[in-house]
């Protein structure tokens, strides 16, 4: 995951934009290689930091010509569209293909045949317009800062008097389009069609920049165009008379269904696919060897033992040299106000369970089960050092509590059979975005539950739940944990939110995802859980949802999730060098 920086000074006097604490955190991004260009004649200073991936040679950024730069983080994944680029790295193939653009429509078609996760900024010198966007998944972190003495675009930012309250994430509304004349105006490229969530993001964002939005025409991408052409099963949960049934006769009940059994299938083909992808191209040797051969482990999983993560463990295991070994990472958090170290939460527990799953499934895979054990004072230590200022801007409970497990988690560092071990894989993959497309949540539960009406009406609440739900998982959740993953020189890969996954997952009506007549734990994402069930893995399959700060026994319910973080303004020792416990983590 690589580190991108650009910074645009608006007055002719020197201006220091690159500060030291924020350039180790654009280190710890890309450690592979960095650089910094500056333009002195319009006062702008373009650095990036990469982590290498792709390609058969590392590729420096940023990339210049005569007439542009270019700085990529991401990965392009749609691999046709790099038939004509043998050997070179998707940041080289889009700096040849935008290059060859001299019109803002011929930059749309280039970014209308992309698929794969990425944030960018391109500047055309000579016109003097700066191109900027996340990708319409809005999976990969791009803030930007608008101050009366510069324009900052950039991967992550510190926290800190000077730049408070005018640092925002870039909403994936488009692709945004500035030139260096006005640095309050902007043009921007719609992905797809503007609703009022769209119009929501871009009021936040006039808002805090400072930047006025003008909306040209719609990018489309290929993917996203195609969506309505998937509705094509008519399957219901609801209908199934099978209420006094336990969980695995409706199980086995419900996979007699033919039709039922075709979108498994279907929906089992993109996943697979989606997998491959991010467990296949990456560098094939681990973060620490240099030559080859080497079968230390490129893939690590956040794991909980849930059902999400266990099935991309399951698929990764197919797609992984059976050579190599595949890490399989699990957070547990000190009690608060306990000076006991009990490490048996909920997500270790359960991550046992389902790794006893994964071995009889998978007899041949050498599986490490990394348990990350971490204290209060290193939580509080390490949250006030530098995990804040990757959360920044954002300032919830539970924007900390997730980041912070995140962010221990992705470290790698852990007991491996009770002895300390450290992963070595440039690659972490993530269940995010299962949830959210599959009615995982107590919120979708209740939405259904709460509406008074008939069933078409409790699922038309639902269904505007989910959307509500998708529509911000960009704001809360994937440039966050971006951010946090990050920072460990590891890249984050989410298989669920892949165009392809996401544009079946979303063709199905909300009926043919979930239901909610059967208990927690079956009929929230009853879809998911039955893939799970039919491919194997009968533990996982049936153990209820937990979100990972109250499985890792990092967060407290009784805590306001919305609630701005007490600790992320505090110090974690008092003058007497005992620890503060902030009131949400009592």
């Amino acid at each position: 995951m690589c580190g991108i920086f650009c910074c645009f000074s608006k007055s002719s006097e020197p201006h220091s934009c690159l500060e030291n604490d924020l350039l180790r955190s654009l280190q710890k991004r890309g450690p592979d290689a960095q650089s910094v260009l500056n333009i002195n004649t319009v006062s702008a200073t373009f650095a990036g930091f990469v982590l290498w991936h792709q390609g058969v040679y590392l590729c420096k950024q940023p990339m210049e010509s005569s007439e542009y730069v270019l700085l990529f983080n991401g990965d392009i994944f749609n691999l046709e569209a790099l038939t004509d680029a043998s050997g070179i790295s998707d940041t080289e193939w889009l700096f040849h293909k935008l290059s060859k653009c001299s019109t803002d429509g011929e930059i749309l078609n280039c970014f209308r045949l992309i698929e794969g996760p990425y944030c960018l900024i391109f500047y055309d010198k000579l016109e003097g317009n700066i191109y900027f966007a996340r990708d319409s998944l809005g999976r990969n972190s791009l803030l930007i800062e608008n101050t009366k003495d510069h324009l900052r675009i950039l991967s992550t930012s510190r926290s800190n008097d000077e730049n408070k309250n005018t640092t925002v994430e870039l909403p994936p509304l488009g692709i945004f389009k500035i030139n260096i004349k006005n640095f309050d105006k902007s043009t921007v490229f719609p992905w797809h069609h503007i609703d009022d969530y769209w119009k929501s993001q871009a009021n936040i964002l006039e808002s805090v920049c400072g930047i006025k939005l003008f909306v040209e025409q719609a990018v489309e991408p290929y993917w996203f165009s195609q969506q309505s052409s998937l509705e094509k099963y008519t399957f219901n949960f609801y209908s199934f008379d099978a209420q006094e049934l336990s969980a695995v006769q409706l199980y086995d009940h419900l996979l007699k269904d033919k039709e039922i059994l075709e979108a498994l299938r279907e929906f089992s083909s993109l996943l697979e696919n989606s997998v491959k992808q991010r467990v296949q191209l990456t560098t094939k040797v681990c973060a620490k060897c240099s030559i080859l051969p080497c079968n230390h482990s490129k893939v690590a999983i956040l794991f909980s033992g849930g059902i999400d993560c266990t099935i991309l463990a399951l698929l990764a295991d197919k797609f992984v040299d059976k050579a190599d070994s595949i890490d399989l990472i699990n957070v547990s958090f000190q009690q608060a106000n306990s000076e006991l170290e009990n490490w048996n939460v909920p997500d270790r527990e359960s991550a046992r369970q389902s790794l006893t799953d994964l071995k009889a499934l998978c007899p041949n895979r050498t599986w490490n089960f990394i348990e990350a054990n971490v204290t209060r004072k290193t939580l509080y230590t390490n949250l006030k050092e530098n995990i804040k200022h990757l959360i920044y801007p954002l300032n919830t409970v539970l924007d900390e509590s997730i980041g912070c497990a995140f962010w221990f988690a992705s470290q790698g560092y852990g007991l491996l059979d009770g002895s300390p071990f450290e992963s070595n894989a440039k690659v972490v993959i993530v269940g995010s975005g299962a949830d959210e497309l599959f009615g995982g949540y107590i919120r979708h539960k209740n939405a259904y539950k709460r509406c008074n009406g008939t069933h078409e009406d409790k699922e038309k609440c639902l269904y505007e739940e989910l959307e509500m739900d998708w529509q911000r998982i960009p704001t809360r959740n994937l440039a966050r944990d971006d951010r946090v993953i990050a920072d460990s020189g590891r890249t984050p890969r989410s298989p669920f939110v892949e165009e392809n996954v996401v544009k079946f997952a979303r063709s199905l009506k909300p009926r043919q995802r979930c239901c909610f007549l059967y208990d927690d734990g079956v009929g929230d994402k009853l879809f998911l859980r039955l893939y799970g069930y039919k491919a194997g893995l009968t533990t996982p399959t049936f153990l209820k949802k937990r979100a990972i700060q109250f499985g890792s026994k990092i967060a407290n319910k009784k805590e306001n999730a919305k609630d701005r973080s007490l600790y992320l303004n505090i110090k974690p020792f008092d003058k007497n060098n005992h620890m503060v416990w902030p009131s949400h983590h009592v």
